[in-house]
């Protein structure tokens, strides 16, 4: 589940969309600068391997503060349509896994001239051979403006059944977040962002509501981007994680490819 509105900005770049680029696309953030393309039915393919040492999605970690090793492949058509896997070491799918494999299917494009980009998307979080059924969707939207050396980008993220039936089952569940990113020097580039992830309490579950941040830095050369970032949040509750998972400061190297 990284950070998937750095994530999902990314495939951007594979489109060859470029405005956007810095983790809403990353121009720079972890995953994609430098990605390479190989041609393919109308489309291309390009890739990214990542080493972390904590796997945070929304301030939280996914692999209990361990290591994380993460992969994706994106094939981007020449329309706009693209799709891909996403796939990671993880310690939040329950006993009997320790793997994330997230399909995902999308399409974006420039609005006309101006500098907004919009992305739009199916994502699939599946944790195979885990005892228990935390397998669910969310769909979003993206909405990126690229100004000279800054892009500012906006998203939504909606589930149906958060975390899937053996988590809170039944409760739907919204993430809205705001990414800035700054060109710096000699490739460097300065990426912060802010969100909040809220849960329909129909249910029952109480209040869950929380609010998740990152900020980092980040340099590219060539193919590989390195990043230093720090992740927290503010109101997290036991359901959701223990004090001990919230908040790290992360350090990563990305492989284009």
């Amino acid at each position: 589940m990284e950070n998937r509105g750095w994530l999902a900005l990314a495939v951007l770049t594979a489109i060859g969309m470029g405005p956007i680029n810095g983790a809403a696309a990353q121009d720079q953030t972890e995953e994609s600068a430098g990605s390479e393309d190989y041609d393919f039915a109308g489309g291309s393919f390009s890739g990214n391997l990542r080493l972390a040492t904590n796997y945070m999605f929304r301030g939280i970690s996914q692999t209990d503060d361990g290591p994380q090793i993460q992969g994706d492949v994106t094939w981007a058509h020449n329309s706009g349509f693209y799709a891909g896997v996403w796939s990671s070491n993880t310690d939040a799918g329950g006993p009997g896994n320790s793997m994330e494999f997230d399909p995902f299917i999308g399409f974006s494009q420039a609005i006309g001239d101006t500098r907004l980009t919009y992305d739009v998307g199916f994502w699939y979080y599946s944790y195979p051979g885990s005892d228990f059924d935390y397998d669910y969707w969310e769909i979003y939207g993206i909405l990126t403006y690229a100004f000279d050396g800054a892009s500012i980008g906006g998203s939504v993220w909606y589930a149906d059944n958060y975390f899937g039936e053996d988590f809170f089952n039944g409760t739907s569940a919204i993430a809205v977040e705001t990414v800035v990113t700054f060109d710096l020097p000699e490739n460097f580039a300065l990426s912060g962002r802010i969100g909040r992830q809220t849960f329909d309490e129909a249910g029952g579950i109480g209040d869950q509501d929380y609010t998740y941040y990152d900020v980092g830095v980040s340099k590219s050369w060539n193919d590989v981007t390195f990043d230093v970032r720090w992740h927290d949040a503010t109101g997290v509750t036991p359901a959701l994680a223990s004090d001990d998972n919230v908040g790290a400061l992360v350090g990563s190297v990305a492989f284009a490819f």
